[in-house]
């Protein structure tokens, strides 16, 4: 059983991640984390909490960070849209955001709630040994908690990360957004000692969703189905306007890993965050001649079974969607 703390910044692909955790048996999905990334904090709170309501979700969700360690606030609204992920069907419903907060406090007997990057050192420190954090957004949320409660690096059990890439990058040409986003809180991360899984962007593009994936997801006809083929539509349309171009999948690697573990495949290295670079400013660089070079601190994800791990994913979404 996978004690799994998630950290996150939805983002469409984020929520086909949170799908994939609640559907999965082996996990017990202890909280979840929001942080500004995708769209500003106000923004991928509202978007959690829609998906935690319509989605009958039973975790925890906490506001985090709303701005980096260092520098501005950078999201990927051009490429996604206002609300960081765009539909070419009916949006996902609103939430009353005081209702569910009050009811969450009920729940857990916390009035008021407490802001994420507490609630993730209060559950780390319960669970201490057995909390794997799920980071699949700017990493600022887990920097701050390592800052502020340095003794927890110890007691995570691990980071497993979508974030940065062993190749060429997206946001920039040498930095993967997440990364990119706060690169100061990735190498505090990156520094912690704590064991690290990166699944960056050489491995998510590997994993190619099309339109036939979104056409099995309309086909259940569910209110639940109906949304989400809308924003799966959309998201495909990023990258060709017909939706013709296969898609990477991002977010849910890591979700699809935890799952299946034995369709990937991964390298020790050493892995480092450029913070100056005029060019390569949240670069994860990777030394991959470990341990002559320098000591390893992360396993690097190389290879997946690429049909294997979207057949995994559908089916999982599937299950959830019915």
């Amino acid at each position: 059983m996978h004690k799994i703390w998630l950290d996150t910044d939805p983002g469409f692909d984020d929520w086909l991640a949170m799908l994939m955790l609640s559907a999965n048996l082996e996990v017990n999905w202890l909280g979840v984390s929001v942080v500004a990334g995708n769209a500003p904090l106000v923004t991928t709170y509202d978007n959690a909490l829609r998906i935690k309501q319509h989605y009958q979700l039973d975790v925890p969700v906490y506001a985090g960070c709303e701005r980096p360690l260092a520098g501005a606030v950078e999201t990927a609204q051009g490429i996604l849209g206002e609300s960081g992920m765009a539909t070419t069907g009916d949006a996902l419903p609103q939430v009353d955001i005081a209702e569910l907060e009050a009811r969450q406090s009920r729940q857990l007997q916390r009035d008021p709630l407490p802001h994420a990057v507490d609630a993730m050192i209060e559950a780390i420190s319960l669970h201490a040994g057995e909390i794997t954090l799920m980071c699949i957004a700017p990493l600022t949320n887990v920097a701050v908690a390592l800052q502020r409660a340095p003794e927890i690096a110890g007691m995570v059990k691990e980071i497993i990360l979508m974030g940065g890439s062993a190749d060429q990058g997206n946001h920039t040409a040498a930095a993967e957004f997440n990364i990119f986003a706060d690169p100061e809180a990735a190498d505090v991360v990156f520094r912690s000692g704590i064991p690290l899984r990166m699944f960056g962007l050489n491995l998510c593009r590997q994993l190619l969703v099309t339109a036939a994936e979104v056409q099995q997801v309309r086909a259940l006809g569910t209110p639940r189905a109906k949304w989400l083929a809308g924003y799966f539509d959309a998201y495909l349309r990023i990258r060709s306007p017909d939706g013709s171009v296969p898609m990477p999948m991002y977010d849910p690697a890591v979700a699809i890993w935890l799952k299946r573990p034995e369709l990937f495949s991964f390298q020790p290295a050493r892995v480092d965050i450029e913070l100056q670079g005029r060019l390569t400013r949240g670069m994860t660089v990777c030394e991959f001649r470990v341990p002559r070079r320098a000591p390893a601190n992360t396993e690097v994800a190389m290879t997946v079974d690429g049909p294997r791990a979207m057949q995994c994913m559908m089916q999982e979404l599937l299950g959830r969607l019915s």
